[in-house]
């Protein structure tokens, strides 16, 4: 499996990366394209967030 982060940007500079393990990025982006209503996740740092969907301006995916 390969690591691939998910850096989900919200207004004003504002953003949470979320680290995943998958297959290839494939898997990754359909799990982005599943996703809706709130968002619970817990980042590198073991900090918590929940946020809702709606309000990510931007998603990047990278290796």
């Amino acid at each position: 499996m390969k690591s691939y982060k998910i850096i989900y940007t919200f207004e004003k500079d504002v953003a949470v990366t979320e680290a995943v393990k998958a297959e290839n990025k494939s898997e990754v982006i359909g799990k982005v394209k599943d996703l809706e209503g709130f968002v619970e996740i817990t980042d590198s740092d073991d900090k918590y967030h929940r946020f809702d969907f709606a309000d990510v301006k931007l998603v990047t995916i990278t290796e």
